[in-house]
């Protein structure tokens, strides 16, 4: 559905310090202070230049969810598509961004032992599931949206990331509409593929209507 969105995977391990040193964006606590930013902005600027400038600085509200129970799903659980985390409605605003963190990894062995430590033959994943707002059309499925796999074969937990924008993600983004949620769905098949995840998070940002 639209292009891929984008996606990080590593090591709980081996990351790095670099995730600190990104540029850290404020967001507006609610939208009060939102509008209270624009009115301070708007006494020394234009309202469309003042807009501009929001919009560029990425002032979004904020919504978010996270988890920290460890759980472990199988290929009994595949049918049934229970959700790890589902986010809050998504509240009124321009929607801007889903980020989407999730720690987790498969049994930590294999009979494909060729695909240790790759993403071949893995059969442990994660996909995004939409809950829309009752009595709106659902929206039509051509393909899952996939959002990650595990490493195959690998004992310690990954920490992927993935960011769906109105940048790279139009379709979907523009489907989605106050009120509706998503879910993320942990999935494994075939026996003996345990899919565990440790923690995740769900981010929605929206823009405040000023």
């Amino acid at each position: 559905m639209g292009s891929s969105p984008s996606t990080i995977s590593q090591d709980v391990n081996t990351m790095s310090s670099d995730s600190s040193s990104q540029a850290q964006h404020h967001h507006p606590r609610n939208l009060a202070e939102a509008v209270e930013t624009y009115n301070i902005l708007r006494h020394l600027l234009p309202a469309e230049l003042v807009l501009d400038i929001l919009a560029l600085a990425e002032y979004w509200l904020e919504t978010a969810v996270m988890r920290g129970d460890v759980l472990t799903y199988d290929d009994v659980n595949y049918a049934n598509r229970q959700p790890y985390l589902t986010s809050e409605p998504i509240p009124e605003g321009r929607l801007e961004e889903i980020r989407i963190d999730i720690w987790s990894h498969d049994q930590g062995w294999s009979s494909y032992r060729e695909s240790y430590g790759t993403y071949e033959n893995s059969w442990t994943w994660f996909e995004l599931e939409i809950e829309k707002f009752e009595g709106r059309t659902v929206i039509e499925k051509t393909d899952s949206i996939r959002l990650a796999t595990n490493v195959h074969a690998q004992k310690e937990a990954q920490h992927h990331q993935i960011v769906f924008s109105r940048q790279n993600n139009v379709t979907l983004i523009q489907a989605l509409e106050t009120g509706d949620r998503v879910s993320i769905i942990p999935l494994a098949r075939f026996p003996g593929w345990r899919n565990t995840v440790e923690r995740a998070s769900i981010q929605i940002c929206t823009a405040p209507i000023l």
